[in-house]
């Protein structure tokens, strides 16, 4: 999942950035609608909306690698601790994406990391209310199950990004 991530990331990145350029030179099959300016403004949406997914990246890796080493110690309280910080991150990554407005054929790649971190959101969730119960003694299985189903949801709706925006 991490080299996943990080690989993601960097291929985006670069993809974003070509797309850009290759927009850029590519005004012969443009509508009269499209200006160079309009282009411009496309592309550097597109690329700044890249660096907010990589950026956001980062930061759910962190809470991923903590929920991780969480759960292998079963260390409940920092369990909920991670799971309330994926919350919060995944929250906040969702408010910075829709305030993109990403070209065309990217519209359908940031729907998808949306999805994909309302998923992880769901995840933290369950896994806080798992910590919770397991840190009284009252169980939390179903919980840590739901959080189990949601993350893997995440995690195709994140694959399902990466190939959306030419990353295979």
């Amino acid at each position: 999942m991490k080299k996943y991530i990080y690989f993601t990331l960097f291929i985006l990145l670069f993809a974003l950035i070509g797309w850009g350029f290759a927009g850029l030179k590519n005004d012969e099959n443009a509508s009269q609608s499209d200006s160079p300016l309009n282009t411009l403004q496309s592309t550097q949406q597109d690329i700044a909306w890249g660096i907010n997914v990589q950026k956001n990246l980062r930061i759910l890796k962190t809470d991923l690698d903590g929920i991780s080493n969480a759960t292998n110690n079963s260390d409940y309280t920092a369990l909920a601790v991670y799971a309330q910080q994926t919350v919060n991150d995944t929250q906040n990554a969702i408010q910075e994406n829709d305030q993109y407005t990403v070209s065309p054929k990217l519209q359908d790649a940031q729907n998808e990391w949306r999805v994909a971190l309302q998923d992880y959101n769901s995840a933290g969730q369950f896994l806080l209310q798992g910590a919770n119960e397991a840190k009284n003694g009252t169980g939390g299985a179903e919980y840590f199950l739901n959080a189990s189903i949601s993350r893997n949801s995440g995690t195709d709706h994140l694959k399902n990004a990466s190939e959306l925006a030419g990353i295979t």
